[in-house]
């Protein structure tokens, strides 16, 4: 009669692989589950505790300028309302302004939208003035299609003869700093805080420049070292090339 096989521990015998896993008590058994499909389980945790990604959003600011009846002159008033704005929300080359041109019911289609026109284009005049030439800006005249109030009286009128001005801009999203969604001190994981990064990913929330590459796409990347290098070296040799003036012809 054959004896069943039996298994040994000892030197220069190996355990059955469905045996592998059970080692000394004390040792946690959980160490050989395997890990789920498509995961990788050395990277889980940079994974769920990798610092907020920068987002970018889009913001509006607006304001109302007011006219008289069949006038596109700015007031003083209206000047005043106007300047207080701007100062407000200090409009920037990454910018756009948006300018609507309204008028009241009082009038037929053609001379309504030839008045919002005019009173785009005084608006846009006075800009250009306080020296905002170079914000982008689109107008757009839409006489009395766009009532801001509805109604045939003087009320309604006064409210509808107006232009609307609207500033955007992309605006980043910083993280929220500080994090202590994971309790500091005793961690037997050995992962990093509910912090890490968050600093870092803040300063450079601040420091970027135009928030619209991020929405075009442009990836933040790190400085190529061998190419700041290069430059220091061009610098401190006295290889820098000037730029030169361009020659246009007759």
């Amino acid at each position: 009669m054959t004896a069943a096989p039996q298994h040994s521990t000892s030197r220069g015998r190996r355990l059955p692989r469905h045996l592998g896993c059970l080692t000394a008590l004390g040792i946690g058994l959980t160490a050989c589950a395997m890990p789920a499909p498509g995961t990788n389980p050395y990277l889980g945790w940079m994974e769920a505790s990798s610092p907020k990604n920068l987002e970018v959003e889009r913001a509006q600011y607006r304001h109302t300028i007011h006219f008289e009846t069949d006038s596109a002159e700015l007031s003083a008033v209206e000047q005043e309302r106007l300047l207080t704005f701007l100062e407000t929300v200090a409009p920037a080359r990454h910018d756009t302004m948006i300018v609507e041109g309204h008028a009241d019911e009082r009038a037929s289609d053609l001379y309504n939208l030839d008045l919002a026109s005019r009173r785009i284009t005084s608006v846009a005049d006075f800009l250009r003035d306080q020296g905002f030439e170079g914000v982008g800006l689109r107008a757009s005249a839409y006489g009395e299609q766009v009532p801001a109030a509805e109604g045939s009286n003087p009320e309604a009128w006064q409210q509808n003869r107006r232009v609307e001005l609207v500033l955007e801009r992309h605006l980043v999203e910083l993280p929220p700093c500080p994090d202590w969604s994971r309790q500091s001190g005793l961690d037997y994981a050995n992962l990093p805080g509910s912090n890490f990064g968050c600093a870092t990913q803040t300063n450079l929330g601040l420091m970027v420049d135009n928030p619209s590459d991020l929405v075009r796409g442009r990836k933040l990347a790190p400085a190529s070292g061998i190419h700041a290098a290069e430059s220091i070296v061009r610098y401190r040799t006295g290889e820098v090339v000037e730029l030169q003036e361009e020659e246009l012809g007759n």
